[in-house]
């Protein structure tokens, strides 16, 4: 391996460590409301190929081949505040 090559090889690590995002990585600004972040992650794994029912106060996902998931809207609060949020509040 030539110098140069070490040497590109060092200032790629240095710029990777100053804490600069890398090459496609997206950095959000802010963090969006529970509202917004709920309704990416439905659109998210519609894409995916799962099925929402939404009522009052709970959640029925279904993915096809699989049995239905019931999940309460607490639980996704709790998701939001305790794994999300914590990316941006460390």
């Amino acid at each position: 391996m030539s110098n140069y090559q070490q040497f590109r090889i060092l200032k790629t690590n240095a710029f990777s460590k100053v804490g600069r995002p890398q090459k496609g990585m997206r950095q959000p600004k802010k963090p969006v409301s529970f509202e917004q972040w709920f309704l990416i992650g439905i659109i998210r794994q519609e894409k995916k190929g799962a099925y929402f029912t939404l009522y009052p106060g709970f959640v029925r996902i279904q993915w096809p081949g699989r049995p239905a998931v019931l999940r309460t809207v607490a639980d996704f609060k709790r998701e939001y505040y305790s794994e999300y949020l914590s990316k941006f509040y460390i």
